[in-house]
């Protein structure tokens, strides 16, 4: 095993670990801080659905089944993967308590490493939640996601945002963590318990564009997440004329590029290139 096997390895078991501990509270912590955000990954998403409801999407790194089951409903059939044991005993749950069964697969699988679908397979790949952030190699693993999408597919991946992780390092006074960061992308989050640390990966919005059309897809859309409601004060508001209008307000401006630093997730859009003489 080289250098860099060994390191995905021990990154992967971080990771696995915390989401495992992670599963017990991950859905109320989700929909209690998440609520806007998710409305507008749902309305980025929508845009960009295949018109045939016979379709077979695979929600890669899925956890807890949110977006599956965001996807089932609509009619969609889902195969739902993530490598934390627990965030997928959450989802059994979730699925059969819906009796979502019959539409949505769930198996462990690491994004990084999918032999065990064929290529070209799914109409269409999410990747929500940040996985390419901490998967431990993002280029491995867009390859992955590439290969098994079908020319014409669409892949949506969020992503942390470098200067949202910047930003929070700037407030530390941490010079070596910035440095680091400034350099690489990769800074050690820190999490509730020490042996959850992980190195996560934060782009930057032309890195990311970089990464998706140097695998052959062509960038459709990049958006912020979110880029202007969470700096206000009204943000946590149980008003519903006021998220109602946090809600309008980022979809009118999150694919601005002038706000993405503003964000502290990136999302991006790209649609397979067709193969030659197609």
């Amino acid at each position: 095993m080289s250098h860099e096997e060994a390191g995905m390895n021990e990154q992967m078991k971080k990771v696995s670990a915390h989401h495992d501990w992670w599963s017990e509270t991950y859905d109320s912590d989700y929909f209690e801080h998440f609520a806007l955000y998710h409305r507008i990954t749902l309305d980025n998403i929508r845009r960009f659905l295949p018109n045939d409801k016979g379709a077979i999407i695979l929600d890669a790194g899925g956890g807890t089944g949110i977006w599956s089951i965001e996807l089932a409903r609509m009619g969609y059939r889902v195969v739902l993967t993530d490598i934390s044991e627990g965030m997928l005993n959450k989802a059994r749950e979730k699925v059969s308590e819906l009796k979502l069964d019959n539409q949505i697969e769930i198996r462990i699988s690491d994004i990084c490493s999918m032999p065990e679908f064929g290529d070209e397979q799914f109409a269409m790949v999410l990747c929500e939640g940040d996985p390419l952030s901490y998967c431990g190699n993002h280029r491995v693993a867009v390859k992955e996601l590439v290969r098994v999408v079908q020319p014409g597919g669409i892949v949506i991946a969020s992503v942390d945002n470098r200067a949202a992780a910047l930003n929070w390092l700037r407030k530390k006074d941490d010079h070596n963590a910035i440095q680091q960061l400034l350099q690489t992308g990769e800074v050690v989050m820190p999490q509730e318990r020490e042996e959850f640390c992980y190195v996560i990966h934060a782009f930057t919005p032309d890195e990311l564009r970089e990464l998706f059309e140097s695998n052959g897809l062509s960038v459709e859309r990049i958006i912020g997440k979110l880029v202007i409601a969470r700096r206000l004060a009204c943000f946590k508001s149980k008003d519903p004329i006021i998220q109602e209008w946090l809600y309008h307000l980022e979809l009118k401006y999150n694919d601005n590029p002038a706000f993405y630093p503003w964000a502290g997730h990136l999302e991006i859009v790209g649609r397979k290139n067709l193969g030659p003489g197609t």
